[in-house]
C-alpha cells in the first residue's frame, strides 16, 4: 500500500475511491493540486466528487463555475445521486459563476469562500477563467496571476483546492505545474478498441505516491480509480 497510516490524519480524504491511497492518505491541507486533461475525461465530475465529499463530512465548499451553468451542474450532479441545491440551503456548499470582470470574479469567490468557512475549492477552469483577464498576459505576468490566485485560496481563504485545466492549455502555459502542490493527469487510450482512461500522479511535493498509470471508470456513482497493490521491494 502507499498509505502511512500515522500520516492518514493530516491529510485531505478525495472522496474518490482508489485515489487516497496512491498519495499517502490524501491531499495535504491548505494546498493547491492541478488536475489536467482532454473534454470528456471527467474532471467536473472529479472536482464535483471531491466538494460533495467534502459538504458531507463536515468540510463546506465552493465551486467556481466558469463556463457551465449552475443549473445545469444541479441537474447533471442530481444524476450521480449528489442533491446540490439541498447541500447549499444547508451552507455547505456554495456554486458561484463568472464575474463580467475577472477581479469581480476573484473578489466574488474570496467573499464566499470567508462567509462559508469553505475548507475545499475547485475552479473550473483556469483557462477559461484567465480569459476574463482584461488584458492579455505575458508569461511572467500569467504565472504571477496564477501564483495569486493559489496564495487566495490556501492561504487567505484556508482551502485546499483543485484548479482544473486543459491539456492543451498546459502545454501553452507550463508555469501551471509548478506552482501547485500537485499534479494529476488524465489520459484516454484506444486498447483492444476500447477507450481505456487513466489517471497518473504525475508530481506531489512532500508525499510518497504512485508513479503508475491508473485506470479510472465514470460509473452512475462517480469517479473511481482502479489501484494496483504495490509489489514488496517495489519502488513507488
Amino acid at each position: 500500500m502507499y498509505q502511512s497510516q500515522q500520516l492518514i490524519a493530516k491529510r485531505v480524504r478525495t472522496g474518490i475511491p482508489g485515489l487516497d491511497e496512491l498519495i499517502d492518505g490524501g491531499l495535504i491541507p491548505n494546498s493547491t493540486v492541478l488536475l489536467k486533461g482532454d473534454c470528456g475525461s471527467g474532471k467536473t465530475i472529479f472536482g464535483l466528487q471531491y466538494l460533495t465529499h467534502g459538504a458531507l463530512n463536515g468540510e463546506p465548499g465552493v465551486l467556481l463555475s466558469i463556463e457551465e451553468d449552475k443549473r445545469d451542474i444541479v441537474r447533471e450532479s442530481a444524476k450521480l445521486g449528489w442533491d446540490l441545491e439541498a447541500l447549499e440551503k444547508k451552507g455547505k456548499l456554495a456554486i458561484i459563476e463568472r464575474q463580467t470582470q475577472y477581479n469581480l470574479t476573484i473578489s466574488e469567490l474570496e467573499r464566499t469562500a470567508r462567509q462559508l468557512g469553505a475548507k475545499r475549492a475547485v475552479i473550473d477552469s483556469v483557462p477559461a477563467l484567465f480569459s476574463s483577464f482584461p488584458n492579455e498576459l505575458v508569461i511572467y505576468e500569467m504565472r504571477s496571476a496564477f501564483l495569486v490566485l493559489c496564495q487566495l485560496l490556501t492561504d487567505s481563504c484556508g482551502c485546499t483546492a483543485i484548479l482544473i485545466t486543459e491539456s492543451a492549455w498546459s502545454k501553452k502555459a507550463p508555469y501551471e505545474e509548478y506552482v501547485p502542490k500537485g499534479v494529476f493527469e488524465l489520459h484516454s487510450k484506444m486498447m483492444e478498441g476500447t477507450n481505456r482512461k487513466f489517471l497518473l500522479v504525475k508530481k506531489m511535493r512532500e508525499v510518497r505516491h504512485s508513479r503508475r498509470m491508473h485506470l479510472y471508470e465514470i460509473t452512475d456513482k462517480g469517479f473511481t480509480i482502479f489501484t494496483q497493490r504495490k509489489l514488496e521491494g517495489e519502488e513507488a
